[in-house]
């Protein structure tokens, strides 16, 4: 229900409904939700929205796109709960983390009203709009800390509080309400001269960085303090002497960049340590991500919260031969002031935790081999603090806060790259720097070594750079500069690997996706996927893959470039990838039959591994999209590589198409077809016909009829000469489609019977009933309505034979007679059938199809208004679906129904609109267009 909705802001934006985490989309549908909730209810217009999203960077579809977004979140909260009002949107249920902030502050519960804080504000978005925002609510958050502190020192919690106090005036050195209540606990804590010396530090900061004075009530807090004014609290007592103060860190990078957010938990983390517990930060992360240059920078901004000083040592545990702890152990109490160590490493380990025992000392543990490297170089005393880098992530570290060091943003890392190179440098060639900091994978030592090789090279364009990194076969080889070597950082890595882990990061590089899923790489490792699971973890712990989600893995670009260029055995990568696709092929086969309950083709199929299983259709669907990224690079691949069976990739781009469909990226699908036909006419020409056929389908999705028309005659003659009646049948169904889209029907009726003919000699009955559907449509336009319902319900009829259920196609062929034929009445609901189904399986090209269809007969019927809903939920349908020639007709009945509505204006734009999609493709649409703007304007 509306009223259960729940939003939160302060973190990453999320909404609840009751106990149900909502799921909200895309980060910028999520910004648009975001502006709605800070609205508190009041009307946002869609302008104001658009500019919140992209500011003056308005894509020329902001406003459809608005619409999409607008469209998904009513899907999610729920049409009652977000409202369109005049030209805009408002929430009209819900309540924010930051409304429930508010009410507890009024009534004086800052600690709880603190609580509901899950980190940086609108988290997971960005724009200038959100850091405006982000800005206002960060102020509000350090207002209520004021608030909190003071009221926490004036009820006696004035040492528990100057750890916090400590790390909020470094992150806010000039607020002084903070630094004069850091005083003032300082001071009730009995460290006088410490208070002082805050005092002293804020005036010579104010002084150099504002050229002003300390405030009238610091100043007057600092004499209070100085004459031990006894209204304020006791005096302290000296501070213990260190006579050995260590001060071991390497020297901070100079043009260090970035990682503010990390820099900002970890020394938090380290300041605030809990009197009865060691605090332990353990950094891991792949190498070249910048562990150590990051935990030497930490560390200097942490030296003033340790002065009784400050260890350190690279534990070389990337490294053949990683350091003896009992060496290490004698080193740092030589250091610490102990002139001989004892003889037995556990007597060393003891002494060093006795000499530490009251001291105030940070350690920092940089390229720890493991957990057991590590525990005798741990401080017990909770006086100290640890910091740990590794690039295997320290799991049995007990007590370790854990940070998994990622690669920069794009931002952070053009600012790096800027840093080295040259500011003006870059200002002359963004473009090219964004795309060479791109292809470094956005990782910091990849970026050092780029610029380092610029920055000595003057005469160099950041072009020139970019273009030599552009072939991956020799990036690894450019990116070296004197002893710096990306290539030399993951070997490292990789030499740790044991042989089958080694054999595992090589192989799982085979696949063309951004993301692999854990039964995908079963498959590709040949192992039941239990055991796949934990090679695959087992690589995630040392840093060489990443796991973004459960069950889910890829490479940083640079890695998977390295790990493909040790698969330097064609007998390895080949068998690999026709395993994988073999899984694919099985597994969609499985959903095909599901969905497309009676289709022969899926029962066609030969495969070595049974595949997947699902238990109904809804699952099946979900799998395939989730999957989509591998299906079809994995068919790309399979096309462009000889020895894979090229057979299984023409099936599985068969059945892709159909369970998927073609809407999340038509253009690549056509490419993939070129790809298939290519390479039958290479490798296997005895499929060239079912590949051009398959292609053509594809080009007729996208109103491409020419080629369409093209492919359909060349799939004929080739069936035809090899005596393939199925593929003969599904050419001539091919021609006669691409006719009927160029409204050319009675040519499209002449194909249509003939390949009807076949399909009943062959006893083809799915296909017989896809036929009789599309001979319908062209038998209404015709003019022979009784004819075109005849048809669609024989075609519903024998569906029903092969299906043993209604199948949508074939409804959503009978609504479209109906409708044309003058019985709207009858055909909302048999749409309305159809339109549940295609839902339910996700093929939202369809969904929108039958929106806008489902509009026209609204508006036969004299509804305008949901003919007006229909419209606009059927346009931001299609514009996710990337369907012009589907946009081009959902713009056109919502021109007609705003008409119909009083509404010219709009109706005028949104005919024009639709008349440029259908100019753009040559498609005859665009005359019945051109004739209802001239009937709308007039």
């Amino acid at each position: 229900m509306a009223h259960d909705l729940r939003f939160s802001l302060l973190g990453p934006i999320r909404a609840w409904r009751g106990e149900q985490e909502l799921e909200l989309g895309s980060p910028q549908q999520r910004l648009v939700l975001a502006a709605l909730v800070l609205a508190e209810g009041r009307t946002v217009g869609q302008d104001q929205l658009i500019d919140a999203v992209w500011g003056e960077a308005q894509p020329r579809t902001a406003l459809s796109t608005l619409r999409t977004y607008i469209s998904r979140l009513r899907g999610v909260l729920g049409g009652s709960a977000l409202l369109s009002v005049g030209d805009g949107y408002a929430l009209a249920a819900g309540e924010s983390d930051l409304a429930v902030m508010e009410r507890l502050c009024a009534e004086d519960r800052y600690a709880e009203a603190l609580a509901l804080w899950r980190g940086e504000p609108l988290a997971g978005v960005d724009s200038l709009y959100v850091q405006a925002q982000r800005a206002r609510l960060t102020e509000r958050r350090v207002a209520l800390l004021e608030r909190r502190l003071e009221a926490d020192v004036e009820e006696g919690g004035h040492a528990e509080v100057i750890s916090e106090l400590s790390a909020l005036c470094s992150e806010h050195p000039t607020r002084e309400r903070l630094r004069g209540l850091l005083m003032l606990a300082l001071y009730r804590s009995g460290r006088q001269a410490e208070a002082i010396g805050v005092y002293t530090d804020t005036r010579r900061l104010l002084a150099d960085e504002l050229g002003v004075d300390p405030s009238p009530e610091l100043a007057e807090l600092y004499q209070r303090i100085i004459s031990a004014d006894p209204s304020l609290g006791a005096k302290p007592s000296a501070a213990v002497k260190v006579s050995h103060v260590p001060r071991q860190l390497p020297a901070d990078v100079a043009d260090f960049t970035g990682r503010e957010r990390e820099i900002g938990e970890m020394t938090a983390a380290l300041r605030s340590g809990e009197s009865s517990a060691l605090v332990i930060s353990a950094m891991a992360g792949v190498g070249g991500v910048g562990k150590t240059t990051l935990a030497v920078h930490v560390a200097h901004q942490l030296v003033p919260d340790f002065p009784d000083g400050q260890l350190f040592v690279d534990l070389r545990g990337s490294g053949p031969q990683p350091a003896d702890p009992g060496t290490v152990l004698a080193s740092f109490l030589r250091a610490l002031g102990v002139d001989e160590a004892p003889e037995e490493s556990a007597e060393r380990a003891a002494l060093y935790r006795s000499v530490l025992a009251a001291r105030r000392v940070l350690v920092v543990l940089d390229n720890a081999a493991g957990v057991g490297q590590l525990r005798p170089l741990l401080p017990g005393s909770a006086c100290c603090a640890v910091l740990v880098t590794s690039r295997n992530r320290l799991i049995g570290l007990t007590g370790a806060r854990q940070v998994d060091l990622e690669v920069m943003g794009p931002v952070e890392a053009l600012r790096l790259f800027s840093r080295i190179v040259g500011e003006e440098r870059v200002q002359a060639e963004r473009g090219a720097a964004m795309d060479l900091v791109a292809a470094c994978g956005f990782l910091p030592l990849a970026i050092r070594i780029a610029a380092a090789r610029l920055a000595a090279r003057p005469g160099w364009s950041i072009a020139l750079m970019r273009d030599r990194l552009a072939d991956e076969r020799r990036r690894l080889a450019e990116l070296r500069a004197g002893d710096l070597a990306i290539e030399a950082t993951f070997a490292l890595g990789y030499d740790q690997l044991d042989r089958d882990h080694a054999r595992a990061f090589r192989l799982l590089s085979v696949p063309d996706a951004p993301l692999l899923s854990l039964t995908a790489a079963a498959a590709l490792l040949d192992l039941p996927e239990a055991e796949a699971e934990e090679v695959c973890e087992a690589l995630v712990d040392a840093s060489m893959l990443e796991s973004p989600s459960p069950g889910r893995y890829r490479y940083h670009d640079l890695l998977k470039i390295y790990a493909r260029s040790r698969l330097d055995r064609p007998d390895e990568q080949v068998p690999a990838l026709a395993r994988l696709l073999d899984f694919y092929v099985a597994s969609t086969a499985t959903a095909f039959r599901l969905v497309y309950v009676g289709d022969p083709r899926g029962d066609r199929i030969e495969t070595r591994a049974a595949g997947l299983s699902f238990p109904d259709e809804a699952e099946a669907v979900e799998w395939a999209h989730d999957e989509e990224q591998g299906i079809l690079g994995c068919m790309a691949q399979a096309a462009a590589t000889p020895g894979t069976p090229l057979q299984q990739a023409v099936d599985l781009f068969d059945l892709a198409s159909d369970v998927l469909g073609v809407e999340s990226d038509p253009a690549r699908y056509e490419r993939l077809g070129d790809l298939l036909v290519d390479a039958a006419a290479l490798r296997e020409p005895g499929l060239e016909a079912r590949t051009r056929m398959l292609r053509g389908q594809i080009r007729v999705s996208r109103s491409l009829l020419e080629g369409a028309t093209e492919d359909g005659l060349a799939a004929r003659d080739l069936s035809l000469a090899s005596a393939d009646l199925v593929g003969y049948a599904d050419a001539l169904n091919l021609l006669a489609m691409s006719a009927q889209s160029g409204w050319r029907h009675e040519e499209a009726l002449e194909w249509f019977a003939q390949a009807i003919e076949v399909w009943r000699s062959l006893d083809a009955r799915a296909d017989l009933a896809t036929g009789l559907g599309n001979l319908s449509r062209s038998l209404i336009r015709l003019g022979r309505a009784e004819e075109a319902i005849a048809t669609a319900q024989e075609a519903e009829a024998v569906s029903f034979q092969v299906e043993g259920r209604r199948s949508p196609d074939a409804a959503y062929q009978l609504g479209i007679v109906l409708g044309e034929a003058g019985r709207p009445d009858e055909a909302i609901p048999t749409l309305g059938g159809a339109l549940a189904d295609y839902r339910r399986t996700k093929q939202r090209t369809w969904e929108g199809a039958t929106l806008f269809r489902m509009a026209e007969a609204y508006l036969a019927g004299g509804r305008p208004q949901r003919a007006l809903d229909c419209a606009e939920d059927a346009l931001a349908v299609l514009t996710e679906a990337a369907d012009e020639w589907g946009q081009g007709m959902a713009l056109t009945v919502l021109g007609r129904s705003l008409h119909e509505l009083g509404q010219p204006g709009r109706a005028t734009a949104c005919l024009t609109e639709a008349l440029e999609i259908f100019e753009r493709y040559g498609l005859p649409e665009a005359d019945s267009v051109r004739d209802l703007l001239t009937s709308v304007s007039t």
